[in-house]
């Protein structure tokens, strides 16, 4: 994004209208059309002295179904297009990932609020086309917008190098947009914990911990407790390397220490067995699957063969369950390997979602997925196969719904 109310001095062209009087908070916000071109371009003129959109690309911008333009129009200005302030909002094809790319204020409307407006309407018009992150970049010396910023909720996330026209850097910013105070939040959900796993092989043991040590603060978690959780759960073969864990595995060691839970995946078959080629390895996994649903069922947990849905999801988090979910590591790695995450909550529009992968301790509030990514990401392999173990309180069996 290009500096914010830089206090460089840009040339004034002819085209620009007279400064006008507007008050931050009463300059109407709405999308702009192709008959702000001339107007965004005087905008851009006393807003920027370098780095400006050229008008060829606002056209661009405006036509695009990609893109959003926010304009922000003086209510008492005579000159009908003049633009007090702009916004525009890029929206990445099939991400959840949504970028601020400008932002724009005129002179005459600075410290009046205007720009805070116009990123609050930014972050909403994200918001409604489905995505769960804003990201955008800053002038490196604009510490009036790295203080916007902040106060928004975005953190720092990396530098680029020599960003600008001039050859300053860029400080780059991100908002994960879950509103963590929605109404119906279960207050469960709000105290779990993140943990990351210390080994490769132990995502589904660490998002166990993580939902466990929801459900009861008093579960250690530790690389001890990781390791035989681990030692419990595990298939024992994988394509590569230490076996991984599927849900049935999971679902015991959770049993074992006292939790309801419930599974969602294909019973009599093993998510991992076309992780292997040797016969006996095969059979290996398929012998340790058999003894783990053989356990479930002896102590009458529900196994659904069912599909893993969104709704289905939300339905657990509603009643204050915790489910976890593999998915493929694909679309947050770039690794084709399956993996367990915990889902923590949902707002309404956006998943939050503990990662055992990232590794930053009990402070990572997780990550944001809006429903389409979810859909996307919760399922792998060829056979698209989903899978969940429900981890819920002690002596409460969650209920059978109609489709996961």
């Amino acid at each position: 994004m290009r500096a914010l109310n830089s206090a460089a001095k840009a040339p004034v062209l002819a085209a620009v209208p007279a400064p006008l009087a507007c008050s931050g908070s009463t300059c109407p916000i709405g999308l702009g059309t192709l008959e702000d071109v001339a107007a965004l371009g005087a905008l851009e003129s006393v807003s920027f002295p370098g780095d400006r959109i050229a008008l060829a690309n606002w056209r661009r911008l405006l036509r695009s179904p990609s893109a959003r333009v926010l304009v922000a129009r003086d209510p008492a200005g005579t000159e009908r297009r003049a633009l007090m302030g702009a916004c525009v909002v890029l929206l990445r094809r099939g991400t959840s990932v949504a970028r601020v790319y400008s932002i724009a204020v005129a002179p005459s409307a600075r410290r009046g609020g205007l720009a805070a407006r116009l990123l609050a309407e930014a972050q909403a018009q994200a918001r409604r086309a489905g995505c769960a992150t804003l990201r955008l970049e800053s002038r490196v010396d604009n510490a009036g917008a790295h203080g916007l910023f902040r106060r928004f909720g975005f953190v720092p996330s990396g530098r680029k190098s020599a960003y600008y026209e001039d050859g300053v850097d860029a400080i780059c910013f991100q908002k994960d947009l879950f509103d963590g105070t929605s109404q119906g939040a279960h207050p469960v959900l709000r105290s779990a914990r993140h943990y990351g796993q210390t080994l490769d092989f132990t995502c589904g043991p660490c998002a166990l911990l993580i939902a466990m040590s929801a459900l009861d603060p008093a579960t250690v978690m530790d690389q001890a407790a990781e390791i035989r959780l681990w030692r419990e759960a595990t298939t024992v073969f994988m394509a590569a390397g230490h076996g991984g864990c599927g849900p049935f595995g999971l679902a015991c060691a959770a049993l074992h220490r006292g939790f309801d839970v419930s599974v969602y995946a294909a019973a009599g078959s093993s998510l991992f067995m076309d992780s292997v080629r040797e016969p006996h390895k095969k059979r290996v996994i398929q012998r340790v699957e058999d003894d783990f649903q053989a356990e479930l069922v002896a102590h009458g947990v529900p196994i659904f063969a069912l599909p893993v849905s969104a709704e289905g999801v939300i339905e657990q988090l509603r009643l204050g369950h915790i489910p976890i979910v593999l998915i493929s590591l694909w679309r947050l790695h770039r690794e084709k390997a399956p993996h367990w995450v915990a889902i923590i909550g949902f707002d309404g529009a956006v998943f939050r979602v503990l990662d055992p992968m990232n590794r930053s301790g009990e402070s990572d509030g997780g990550l944001s997925l809006s429903l389409a990514e979810f859909r996307k990401i919760a399922r792998y392999g060829r056979r698209r196969r989903t899978a969940a173990v429900i981890i819920a309180r002690k002596k409460e069996v969650p209920p059978c719904p109609q489709n996961m």
